[in-house]
C-alpha cells in the first residue's frame, strides 16, 4: 500500500484495509450463496443476450447528417444542435462493435497520456477480473480497499433532505418519451429479468424518441455581449487503467464511498484520500498539463459467462468497457463573459440516487451518433454503425466557494438567458461528451448503488478543478475572445 503524504490517512487506510478485508470475504461469501444472480448462473441477465437488434441494420439512408462536436451556449436548454433531420447515414461498417468488451491494460505508473479517441482491440480477455488480475480499487494497481460503509448520499447531499430541494434544476433534461416506447419486455423473457436490474423499460429503440429541437434557436438567445469561445481539454479515454469506487467530492475518507466504479481521467492520484494538495502534486493525463480530475460511472457488459464483479461490490459485475472518445470541453455564456473557476472548485452534475431520490437533480443524457437531435434519459437502442452518447453538462454559475454542504448549492445553472442567479458569476461551463462502440444485442448497463437498480437516469460526472492559475487564465481568454482552443 503506497504511503500517503499525510500521516493521518495513512493512520485511516490502516483500518479501512483491515475492515476491507472482512468486506473482501463477505463479499465472496455472498457470490458464493447468490451466485445464482450473477454470471455463474446462465440463466440470470449477468450471462444473457436480453436486447433486442435494431429493427434495420443501419440508419435511413434518405438523408445524410453530419455528426459533429461543435460547442454551444451555456443556456437553459443546451442540447446538441437539432441537425434538421431525423436520420443519419450509416457507416456501412459493423467492425467497431466487437461481441466481447476489451480488456483494459495495465497501470503503467506514468503521466504519459493516452488519445482522445481510440480503437477497440480484438482481445478475447474479458473484465478486470480475467487472467487473475485484480481491480484495482483506488486507482493503482492492487491498491487499497475501503470499508464499503460510506454512500453518495444525495449526490453527497444533505442527509436531513433527501431529496435536496436546494440544488440547482438542471438546465438541461431529457424530453418525455413517448407513451409506449420503451421496451416492454426482453426478448428472453423471465430469463433475462433479476433483482438487480436494469428493466426493459429501461432501454428505447432511438427511433422511437421524439426529436427534440429545444437546441435549435440557441444562437438568438446569445445576447450581445456572450462568451461564445470553447477550450477542449484532452485527457484520454482512461487507457491506463484508474478505477475505483470512491468519490473524494462526496465521500471524502472511504475508498469505497460510492460504491460504483468509476473511470477517471485527467488526475492520476484521484482517489477517496485525495486533498487539495495531493491532486495538486500528481500528475495527469491531461496533454497540456491540467491537473483537474474527470470521472463518471463505468459501462459494464453482460456478456454470456462473465464472471467479472467488482469485488467490493457484487451488484456491479459484467465487463467493463471504456469509452473510445471523451471530449472535455468548457463553453461560455449566453449573456457575457466568463471569470475563472475557483482553484479546487468541486462539481457535480446528475444524481447517483436519482431513482430513490425521485428524480431529485437528473440530468442524464443518452442519444446516438447521427441521432443528436433526439435526447433520451433512458439507454438507447443504436443502429449498425451509431455510437451509444452520454452527455454531461455541468453547472456554470459559482458563488466563489469551492464547495458547499450538499456540494450543490454553491454552483448553479444560468437561465436560458444565461443569466446567472442572484450572487453567483458565469465561469467556464463544462461539458464532457463519451461515446461508446457497445455490442449489438447485448445487455448493458451503468454501474450504481445498489438501491437504483442500474437505471439510466443515475448517470452523473464529477470535477474538480485543479487547473494553475496561468491555464485557468487561458481557458477564460478563449472562451471570452470567441476562440476555439
Amino acid at each position: 500500500m503506497a504511503r500517503h503524504k499525510n500521516p493521518k490517512y495513512n493512520r485511516k487506510r490502516l483500518v479501512v484495509a483491515g475492515v476491507a478485508a472482512v468486506t473482501t470475504l463477505g463479499v465472496a461469501v455472498g457470490i458464493g450463496i447468490y451466485g445464482n444472480a450473477f454470471a455463474a448462473d446462465q440463466n440470470a441477465a449477468a450471462s444473457q443476450e436480453c436486447l433486442p437488434t435494431p429493427p434495420s441494420s443501419s440508419a435511413p439512408p434518405a438523408t445524410t447528417t453530419t455528426t459533429t462536436e461543435t460547442s454551444a451556449s451555456d443556456t437553459a436548454t443546451e442540447q446538441p444542435t437539432d441537425t434538421g433531420t431525423d436520420t443519419a447515414t450509416d457507416t456501412a461498417s459493423d467492425t467497431a462493435t466487437s461481441d466481447t468488451a476489451t480488456d483494459q491494460p495495465t497501470d503503467t505508473g506514468t503521466s504519459i497520456p493516452d488519445e482522445t479517441t481510440e480503437t477497440t482491440t480484438t482481445t478475447t480477455k474479458k473484465g478486470w477480473l480475467a487472467g487473475d488480475k485484480l481491480l484495482s480499487l483506488n486507482g493503482h494497481p492492487r491498491g487499497g480497499q475501503g470499508d464499503g460503509r460510506g454512500g453518495r448520499g444525495n449526490q453527497g447531499g444533505n442527509q436531513t433532505n433527501p431529496n435536496d430541494p436546494g440544488g440547482p434544476v438542471p438546465s438541461e433534461t431529457a424530453p418525455p418519451v413517448p407513451s409506449g416506447a420503451p421496451m416492454q419486455s426482453f426478448p428472453g423473457g423471465q430469463a433475462c429479468q433479476d433483482q438487480f436490474g436494469p428493466v426493459a423499460s429501461d432501454f428505447i429503440d432511438i427511433r422511437k424518441v421524439r426529436p427534440s429541437n429545444v437546441g435549435q434557436n440557441q444562437s438568438t438567445q446569445r445576447g450581445r455581449n456572450a462568451s461564445t469561445g470553447t477550450f477542449n481539454v484532452s485527457c484520454g479515454t482512461n487507457k491506463n487503467n484508474h478505477n475505483n469506487s470512491a468519490n473524494m467530492i462526496a465521500a471524502p475518507g472511504n475508498e469505497n464511498g460510492a460504491q460504483h466504479t468509476h473511470d477517471y481521467v485527467g488526475n492520476l492520484t484521484t482517489d477517496g484520500f485525495s486533498t487539495n494538495e495531493s491532486l495538486a502534486a500528481g500528475g495527469t493525463t491531461c496533454t497540456n498539463g491540467d491537473k483537474s480530475a474527470y470521472f463518471w460511472p463505468i459501462i459494464r457488459i453482460r456478456n454470456k459467462g462473465s464472471k467479472a464483479v467488482d469485488p467490493l461490490n457484487a451488484h456491479n459485475f459484467g465487463d467493463p468497457i471504456r469509452p473510445v472518445s471523451a471530449k472535455i470541453e468548457f463553453r461560455g455564456n449566453a449573456n457575457g463573459p466568463v471569470t475563472a473557476m475557483p482553484e479546487f472548485l468541486r462539481v457535480l452534475t446528475g444524481n447517483a440516487k436519482s431513482v430513490t431520490q425521485a428524480g431529485a437533480n437528473q440530468n442524464a443524457k443518452w442519444t446516438c451518433t447521427g441521432f443528436e437531435n433526439r435526447i433520451t434519459a433512458k439507454y438507447p437502442l443504436c443502429p449498425r454503425g451509431s455510437q451509444t452518447v452520454r452527455i454531461a453538462d455541468f453547472p456554470g454559475c459559482s458563488d466563489g466557494n469551492t464547495d458547499s454542504a450538499n456540494h450543490r448549492t454553491h454552483i448553479a445553472f444560468a437561465d436560458a438567458k444565461g443569466v446567472c442567479p442572484a450572487g453567483f458569476k458565469a465561469i467556464p461551463q463544462l461539458r464532457i461528451t463519451l461515446k461508446y462502440n457497445l455490442p449489438r444485442g447485448k445487455l448493458f448497463a451503468l454501474d450504481a448503488f445498489p438501491d437504483e437498480k442500474h437505471s439510466p437516469i443515475t448517470d452523473h460526472n464529477d470535477f474538480v478543478n485543479v487547473m494553475d492559475a496561468n491555464l485557468n487564465n487561458k481557458v477564460v481568454q478563449c472562451i471570452n475572445t470567441g476562440r476555439r482552443c
